[in-house]
């Protein structure tokens, strides 16, 4: 749980809060707003920074010390994060927020005692506190403790959960109404939604138990985008869909069936698509015969179901390194992923990212690196000239750079996975085939950072913004028209 200074979906945020430090440079609050902006933004790097530096100017400023520690625990670094959630739940004992991220670090760092008895503690000051609920039928599941976890569970939804964010424009609002999962890998939407042309309500599918409950939208943006993760709050998103009767960007039928091993099924058999072969296997039926058994061959992929960004995702080279790599990664099942070799001569692996809104492809990154994992925020690409070179080539001329056998495959890809907004990492193999790494409704855009250097990388991110936000407009009239 993070503190927000407010809600910021636009770089203008950006421009406004930095003009505003000119003027006024030792202002705490503004340096916080500032650092909510970066991290509302997708600038990870610079937002961790501009926290840090809050923290030094006021050592126990609960908004910096509590998004920095969350930023750091969505990111896997429990250890690094515990310090500043620490700090912040000792300097503010009262807070629920501060208790619930203090919680949840405990539970990281694998103490299960502690984290019990801290959200034992935010329920002496709100008995009916969400995520204390959740938090303590997690741990009670864990441990297989049934009934203790559904007797909280039936605590946090004892009614449904939901708020709303505040509305800047002078006509009359789009009401859209965003479902988003308690389970967590809901689709990263802020930067979609427009305060000054639409009305935002965000409603936690978990917590619908009466559908005629919920009221009529505009528009539903099912934000719930991890089926593996998510299968629950997906089948309750559907029920809600179902009800409502109104357009559904993204919806949850749609989403339930972009898992991993499903989509690397679907797609399999596109002309131009290399998917992997996926298996999910339970972890006590994980074995080098089980695997072999199964079409794999060494090398392969081990992936924990449900993380993302390269997290809990392991090469295993030899059956002899199987057992050691699968006790490094959580989760009672994991994915078997076939290991396809797309390196260049001089070592190099390239990963494209597209998306796909309402049906259209738009280009968002290229990532170049030495390894077989690449991810952009690793990648190096602010160290290499020649590779932001080629991806500039790739953001201006997508079929040119990566030919027209990729972008029917492409195309194929978005048409099976019948997702509104969807996004595709890939990489060509020499044939010019699409290696698939993942599609599904998770994929994320964020702007760059304000660096010349990264100028080509804007207009393609506004592209895709701007085209997702003319996508929930032109359905919000579509509804409101044909109901007249």
């Amino acid at each position: 749980m993070r503190i927000s200074a407010g809600a910021f979906t636009d770089p203008r945020s950006l421009a406004s809060i930095e003009t505003l430090l000119r003027d006024a440079p030792d202002s705490l609050r503004l340096r916080f707003a500032r650092a909510c902006c970066l991290e509302d933004l997708g600038r990870t790097v610079e937002a961790i920074a501009a926290y840090g530096d809050v923290i030094a100017r006021e050592a126990h400023h609960i908004g910096a010390l509590t998004n920095l520690g969350c930023l750091l625990l969505e990111r896997e670094r429990a250890t690094d994060a515990e310090p500043y959630l620490r700090t912040a739940a000792a300097a503010h004992p009262a807070d629920p927020v501060a208790l619930i991220n203090l919680a949840r670090v405990e539970a990281a760092l694998g103490n299960g005692e502690a984290a019990l008895a801290t959200y034992a503690s935010v329920l002496a000051i709100d008995p009916d506190h969400l995520h204390a609920h959740l938090g303590l039928a997690a741990l009670h599941a864990r441990r297989g403790a049934t009934e203790r976890a559904q007797r909280h569970l039936e605590r946090a939804y004892a009614r449904p959960r939901a708020w709303q964010f505040p509305y800047y424009g002078s006509g009359a609002p789009v009401r859209v109404l965003l479902l988003a999962s308690a389970s967590g890998g809901d689709m990263v939407s802020n930067l979609f939604f427009d305060e000054r042309t639409v009305q935002l309500s965000v409603l936690l599918a978990d917590s619908v138990r009466r559908i005629d409950d919920v009221p009529a939208p505009e528009l539903v943006f099912n934000a719930i985008g991890d089926a593996d993760r998510s299968a629950a709050s997906l089948a309750r998103a559907r029920a809600i869909c179902a009800r409502l009767r109104v357009p559904v960007i993204n919806d949850p039928a749609a989403v339930e069936h972009s898992g991993r091993v499903e989509s690397m099924r679907r797609l399999g058999g596109l002309a131009g698509v290399r998917a992997p072969r996926t298996e999910r296997i339970a972890r006590d039926e994980l074995s080098a015969a089980a695997l072999a058994a199964r079409g794999f061959t060494f090398p392969l992929l081990l992936r924990s179901p449900g993380h993302h960004a390269g997290m809990h995702f392991a090469l295993v080279a030899s059956p002899a390194d199987l057992a050691s790599v699968a006790a490094t990664l959580p989760g009672d099942a994991l994915f078997a992923i076939a290991f396809v070799d797309v390196r260049d001569v001089a070592g190099d692996v390239r990963k494209y990212r597209v998306v796909a809104v309402d049906g259209a492809l738009y280009p968002v990154h290229l990532a170049v690196a030495p390894q077989w994992k690449v991810h952009y925020f690793s990648a190096g690409m602010a160290e290499n000239a020649a590779h932001r070179a080629e991806e500039a080539r790739f953001l201006n001329d997508m079929p040119g750079a990566i030919g027209q056998r990729a972008m029917r495959a492409l195309e194929s890809i978005v048409a099976t996975l019948g997702l509104d907004y969807a996004g595709i990492d890939f990489a060509l193999d020499p044939a010019g085939n699409v290696v698939v790494f993942e599609a599904n409704a998770t994929m994320a855009v964020y702007y760059p950072p304000d660096e010349a250097m990264w100028a080509y990388r804007r207009p393609p991110i506004a592209a895709v913004v701007a085209a997702v936000r003319a996508m929930i407009l032109a359905r919000a009239i579509s509804a409101v028209g044909s109901s007249a």
